[in-house]
């Protein structure tokens, strides 16, 4: 009876993830190069133990126009490369702008990586009125003048990724891969939308709340019942 109220505790806990993580995944609808969470359960009754592992659905969004010479999204395999504060990055957030001292980067601050490393203008910017262009292939231009090539990079093992942010991924042996340019393209003016599909998860948040009140019904139950076997015992 104690082993079942303690599995019962273990499924209310993961079922307590499940939804944090749901509403993570809701809260993100709307935010750029965002990959889901996938929470998975797996029980080993045999040990008595229960643990829930996270998962990342990189299926690709879509995408939206914008415009921006700044603004790129990778239609294909690949993530861009950014320069952190615990170091080389993974992303498909294609939202960036020029820092102060020239580096493109994105709201964090975290600076966009090339082949020559990160990508710094201001050695161009002093060019009159010269269009900032970014091909299919990741080569940037200002004008006539190649500026660098965007690293476009994957890891050997997605599943290895570990999320920096809700942006950012890192691998923990610190090593990428570049991926052929045939499996990619840079699209220029674009950004990739969030993966997240507010239907599955409002389904997955019911059933996962249902599940959370049988656990809870369960315990109750049980709890009941060695009350009522102690009391017996008592006589």
């Amino acid at each position: 009876m104690i082993k079942g109220i303690y599995y019962a505790a273990r499924s209310l806990n993961n079922g307590f993830r499940k939804m944090s993580n749901i509403a993570n995944n809701l809260a993100n609808i709307n935010t750029t190069g965002y990959k889901r969470e996938i929470p998975f359960s797996e029980v080993m009754f045999s040990e008595g133990k229960s643990q829930m592992t996270q998962f990342t659905d990189f299926k690709q969004g879509g995408f939206v126009q914008t415009s921006s010479p700044l603004d790129m999204a990778i239609s294909g395999t690949g993530f861009f490369v950014v320069q952190t504060s615990r170091g080389a990055a993974l992303t498909r957030n294609g939202n960036f702008n020029v820092s102060d001292d020239g580096f493109i980067v994105n709201d964090n601050g975290d600076k966009l990586v090339g082949l020559k490393g990160p990508i710094n203008l201001n050695d161009f910017l002093f060019e009159e009125n010269k269009e900032l262009k970014v091909l299919r292939n990741g080569e940037i231009y200002l004008g006539k003048q190649l500026v660098d090539n965007l690293l476009i990079m994957q890891a050997d093992d997605p599943s290895s990724l570990q999320r920096d942010s809700n942006l950012n991924f890192l691998s923990p042996s610190g090593d990428f891969l570049p991926v052929d340019e045939n499996d990619f393209q840079v699209m220029q003016g674009y950004l990739e939308e969030s993966n997240v599909n507010p239907i599955v998860e409002m389904e997955t948040m019911i059933k996962t709340s249902t599940d959370y009140q049988s656990s809870f019904k369960i315990i109750n139950f049980l709890d009941k019942s060695l009350e009522k076997a102690n009391e017996i015992g008592k006589v």
